[in-house]
């Protein structure tokens, strides 16, 4: 019987493993789903805010100020370690980090799903780079 039993989580093991092998397969950017509002998301934005506003334990006023805050840290959460998006990806987004509290407040967050698509699209061409230069032999005899 417990020979049966290593036998048998052994063979699990391996069929479990290929099944989460990875695929060859190339994606293009143009087939990224394109993350967009749905209408929901303008009521959830807009019901959230006030009731951060007005209900949270530490009170804050949700200006121009705390929106460059946001909007760090929402850089921060999609780029962590700095190095999907280019300097000038956040520029393009930068006149645009003072009116995150007012899209909040209208539910309306059409920076916030542009700075996402955009990262998503950088980081799938990162890894496109980082595989081609993978796949080129090492010739250490040079």
């Amino acid at each position: 019987m417990n020979k049966f039993f290593r036998v048998s989580a052994i063979a699990l093991a391996l069929f479990a493993g290929a099944s989460f092998a990875a695929d060859n397969v190339a994606y293009n950017i143009n087939q990224l789903p394109q993350l967009r509002q749905e209408p929901q998301h303008a009521t959830v934005s807009e019901r959230v805010t006030s009731r951060f506003t007005r209900s949270h334990y530490r009170q804050f006023d949700l200006n121009d100020d705390f929106s460059k805050k946001i909007f760090a840290r929402y850089l921060n959460m999609l780029d962590y370690n700095h190095n999907v998006l280019l300097a000038s990806d956040v520029a393009q987004f930068k006149d645009r980090e003072t009116t995150l509290d007012d899209e909040l407040k209208s539910g309306q967050l059409d920076t916030a799903y542009a700075l996402f698509n955009l990262a998503q699209k950088t980081s799938l061409r990162t890894l496109r780079i980082c595989t081609f230069f993978a796949e080129i032999p090492d010739d250490l005899r040079r």
